[in-house]
């Protein structure tokens, strides 16, 4: 009993949270700076988004405030609920927000996400929660969970499944893949690491090291 009512919490939390974004339709053209919307078609916008937005088509932001966003210090991975859905293509100077993409994500400078299930490339930094495919950017990647390929000079994440390909790459906790680089960390491995040097809870080696063993909990 306790079980059927939890997942019908469940359902009506899910069902009400999908609903904040079609009690409004537009079609062929809108904005995104609105609030429980469905865009079917194309959207415009710039700087900061509204809330519960969805597009199915394409995104434009021009500009975005990503494209400043190269100056901050800290992590740039969102730590809040998504607030807007894209699916399809997004492209910007910089998307900053709780934005899950579905699809394709260009950025000319940075740009961040909490989901990116697809493609996501940014001309420097790219911050995702978590990242479902490709995740490329010149200088920096990071999510806090990777199931695909991260491709730049430095790639973060907490866990990996899947290749890290950069000079330098990190997986903080849990790593099931491959990582090619100059220098290579995970804490805890099942998989290879080919890189100058590379370092496992096992051993430090140069050009190849690796770790098969059932990883810890």
């Amino acid at each position: 009993m306790k079980k059927t009512i939890l997942i019908l919490i469940i359902f009506v939390s899910i069902n009400t949270f999908s609903q904040e974004y079609n009690k409004k339709t537009r079609y062929l053209l809108g904005t995104f700076h609105t609030q429980n919307t469905t865009i079917n078609g194309v959207s415009l916008g710039v700087f900061t988004s509204g809330k519960y937005v969805k597009t199915n088509g394409i995104r434009l932001e021009t500009p975005g405030i990503g494209f400043i966003a190269f100056m901050a210090n800290n992590s740039l991975i969102p730590n809040r609920e998504t607030t807007e859905i894209v699916n399809g293509i997004n492209i910007s100077s910089g998307t900053i927000g709780n934005v899950s993409y579905n699809g394709i994500t260009l950025a000319l400078v940075v740009q961040n996400g909490t989901v990116s299930n697809g493609i996501a490339i940014a001309g420097m930094w790219n911050a995702m929660g978590i990242s479902n495919g490709i995740q490329a950017s010149i200088l920096l990647n990071e999510t806090t969970t990777s199931k695909g390929v991260q491709i730049a000079l430095s790639n973060v994440t907490n866990i990996m499944k899947g290749i890290q390909i950069g000079a330098v790459n990190t997986v903080e906790d849990k790593m099931k893949g491959i990582q090619i680089g100059i220098y290579n960390k995970s804490k805890k491995t099942k998989g290879i690491q080919i890189g100058l040097w590379n370092v496992n809870e096992k051993r430090k080696l140069p050009i190849l090291n690796w770790n098969f063993k059932k990883e810890n909990k």
